[in-house]
């Protein structure tokens, strides 16, 4: 991975870029940061900010026409004062009277305690500068040329500074001003010397001479701020006798090159007026300018993270994700470490903040690419992962059948989790595609959502192309999905497979959902978001049984399972669910098995479109699978139906010499396997070599009925299960207890 990588996929990003009033002001002022200072009534702040962009901030808050004004998204942004609004309804203008920000400036200039300036400790610097003018153009460069200790020699043919000033009311002032500002630099005024032209023997000896006494068609503040950029350029020469852009002219240099201008959307916003002094020829007193700065609403693009539980909890920059994400990959403890961690895998990747971001930046590729370059790298978490791969690597492989279709053109690829959820479903929905088509195929696999979301780029490739070897083998057939997210991989990775929904095809052929007494919301998953054909299948299935149902106005969101940010940030993973689950008291229809697990884990009222379509029987084994345990049980289930329905025999694997053992436990201890990703099978595998081996913890008298409570592990490579349990008799246990972490433990020191 590329720094420019993860740079150019945040590049258009305008969060933390100034806001539209900045981009009317002469001087760039960064206006959203000095109301905020003044809204806290922290006038120093507000004052230093001020002062260092405006160089003479009593008189540019005097003299100031306040052009920000007209671009203050608190104001109508329009002449007419109709409110502007995008093609969405998006509002980008309150239509309230603009912030009076001269106002709030001129306070910070009264209301600051110390204005004295900042004394700046910089090496002397050898090339003298002359400035012919003691206009405010002059006077600004030679403070600015000052502060950087160059040796200023100002000329002016008056005998005092802003000759053409002193007719104006508050030309005392403005001199004040002047001085106040000059005191903490040496600057050298020689007045009533009038220069006859770049000859005059005044002029000798020095590096540079500006005539600042040419300003022509700039007012006094623009002339302010255009000899700010005139400094920056004379400096450049003068340090590398070159110029940046050219010899700044009599008017001064080119534009400085600005951002894009950005309006973000104000829909809701409370409507504020202007707050009118008590004393207008006094100007606001303090509380007046504070709640007036108040009235400003920052006006910066926060969208991905208003709209994204991990994004917001963040709260940092997309620009500085992206410069992380790559930094991460070259990190080298002890001298370095990772800055990202906790972000990068607590990504649901599910595309939610590339669908509000008014510029479309894609979080969900940096955070990918992330993952996947820290793999590349060996910085991984590999514990982040490791159920999932290891769930992920059995589907493909024990888990697996395949069976190409013969009579049909059709292969259904229902994914690992729907048949660990329901075997049934999956028979149901194979026998519809074959009474309609004839004899159909079906591939059990898995799409590689957990390689991909854990960044093992090596490993997903090769299980996409192991797809697609099958998918040639069977004469290219079209692929029939019931999860959004296999689609998605394979849209994105496989473009060349024809596909469609199990839920369209049912549509089609006019089936129907069945009513079983319940109101439902329909819960669209995230990466449906671009296959609204299925959503749209799946409320028709649902009209054509008159199953009724409301919509949710917020759709697409990610439940929370995607990404597998469960193990990574089980806190934030927990506000993600719960945020999905309360979002209307109603139960869900979901058409995802993913989201269906979510949601049962967290006790949401819930039913999968197929549990309609194909209701279940009343035998308890045909029920929904909620624990782990049962989904692999139900996997290997599917697996032998579908050989059996497809005329296929199947070499019954060997047996594990664990799985005799037996093992009991409460409802409550499954519940919280679930949660820790614990199957019953590696409990079993845990005891069985443990007990073997005689490695094991015995406390007599520990368990509740006196007798003896063991307690044993088992390594799987950087997690380590722990199981506490009573043996009641020949490989016959009781669990009391089952736990596991990121640690591991040796026996024989190094």
């Amino acid at each position: 991975m590329k720094r420019e990588d993860t740079i150019n996929i945040t590049a258009r990003c305008f969060h933390g870029d100034p806001a539209s009033c900045s981009h009317s002001c002469p001087f760039f002022f960064d206006v959203r940061t000095f109301l905020s200072r003044a809204k806290d009534g922290k006038w120093g702040l507000a004052y230093k900010l001020y002062r260092n962009a405006t160089v003479f901030p009593a008189i540019v808050s005097e003299l100031c026409e306040a052009p920000c004004r007209a671009e203050c998204q608190r104001g109508d942004g329009r002449k007419d004062g109709s409110i502007a609004r995008d093609t969405a309804g998006k509002v980008f203008f309150v239509g309230d009277e603009p912030i009076d920000t001269r106002a709030v400036e001129s306070a910070a200039v009264r209301f600051a305690k110390d204005r004295k300036p900042e004394i700046y400790r910089v090496p002397p610097r050898e090339q003298r500068v002359a400035i012919i003018g003691a206009g405010l153009a002059g006077l600004s460069l030679a403070l600015n040329l000052s502060q950087k200790a160059y040796p200023v020699t100002v000329f002016e043919r008056g005998d005092r500074a802003l000759p053409t000033w002193n007719a104006h009311p508050k030309y005392e002032y403005f001199l004040e001003e002047i001085r106040l500002q000059f005191s903490g630099v040496k600057t050298e005024f020689v007045y009533g010397r009038e220069i006859s032209g770049a000859d005059d023997p005044a002029l000798a000896g020095f590096a540079y001479v500006h005539d600042a006494t040419m300003n022509a068609g700039l007012d006094a503040v623009s002339a302010i701020a255009n000899s700010i950029e005139i400094s920056k350029a004379v400096e450049a020469f003068l340090q590398t006798g070159k110029w940046p852009d050219g010899e700044p002219g009599a008017t001064g240099v080119s534009d400085k090159v600005r951002p894009e201008k950005h309006y973000v959307d104000h829909s809701g916003e409370q409507r504020k007026p202007i707050v009118v002094p008590a004393n207008p020829e006094a100007g606001y007193t303090q509380e007046e300018a504070a709640l007036e700065a108040s009235r400003c609403m920052k006006c910066d693009c926060r969208a991905c993270m208003d709209a994204c539980e991990m994004l917001g909890r963040y709260s940092k920059r997309p620009q500085k994700i992206a410069i992380e994400a790559y930094s991460d990959t070259k990190s080298a403890p002890p001298f370095s470490s990772c800055t990202l961690t906790r972000e990068t895998y607590s990504c649901n990747l599910c595309g939610h903040c590339r669908s509000v971001c008014p510029v479309g930046v894609d979080m969900e590729k940096l955070f990918y690419l992330a993952r996947s370059g820290r793999t590349e790298t060996g910085k991984h978490p590999k514990a982040f992962h490791d159920f999932w791969l290891r769930d992920f690597e059995w589907h493909r492989t024990e888990g697996a059948f395949f069976s190409a279709p013969t009579g049909s053109r059709y292969v259904f690829f229902p994914g690992c989790k729907l048949g660990a959820r329901s075997p049934l479903h999956v028979m149901n929905a194979m026998g519809f595609l074959k009474d309609r088509f004839g004899t159909g195929g079906i591939l059990l696999n898995c799409c590689g959502a957990p390689a991909y979301w854990a960044g093992e780029d090596d490993i997903f490739q090769s299980h996409i192309e192991s797809l697609r070897n099958k998918w040639e083998y069977a004469g290219k057939p079209v692929f029939v999905f019931a999860c959004a997210y296999c689609r998605k991989l394979f849209e994105q990775f496989l473009p060349e497979i024809e596909h469609t929904s199990i839920y369209e095809i049912l549509v089609e052929y006019r089936e129907r959902a069945e009513v079983d007494g319940r109101s439902f919301v329909v819960f669209d998953p995230c990466a449906a978001r671009d296959f609204s054909e299925m959503g749209d299948a799946v409320r028709e299935l649902a009209v054509n049984g008159d199953v009724p149902f409301t919509e949710l106005p917020d759709k697409n969101r990610c439940c929370g399972f995607g990404g597998h940010m469960r193990a990574a940030n089980p806190e934030l993973y927990n506000i993600v669910v719960e945020h999905r689950g309360s979002a209307d008291e109603k139960p869900y229809l979901v058409y995802c098995a993913n989201c269906a697990q979510t949601f049962a884990l967290a006790g949401k009222a819930h039913a999968h479109i197929l549990d309609l379509v194909f209701p279940e029987p009343e035998e308890e084994d045909d029920k929904p699978a909620e624990s782990l345990q049962r989904q692999r049980d139900n996997a290997i289930r599917l697996k032998a139906d579908a050989a059996e329905f497809n005329n296929v025999v199947l070499v019954k694997p060997a047996g594990r010499p664990w799985d005799a053992l037996r093992v009991n436990l409460s409802a409550e201890l499954i519940a919280e396997m679930n949660l820790r990703l614990i199957l019953v099978d590696d409990v079993k595998e845990a005891i069985y070599k443990a007990e073997r081996a005689g490695e094991v913890f015995v406390l007599r008298g520990g368990a509740a009925d006196g007798g003896e409570l063991r307690q044993c592990s088992l390594v799987r490579d950087v997690v380590t299960i722990w199981a506490r349990y009573i043996k009641r008799g020949e490989d016959d246990y009781t669990l009391v207890d089952v736990w596991n972490h990121r640690m591991s433990f040796s026996d024989t020191a190094d």
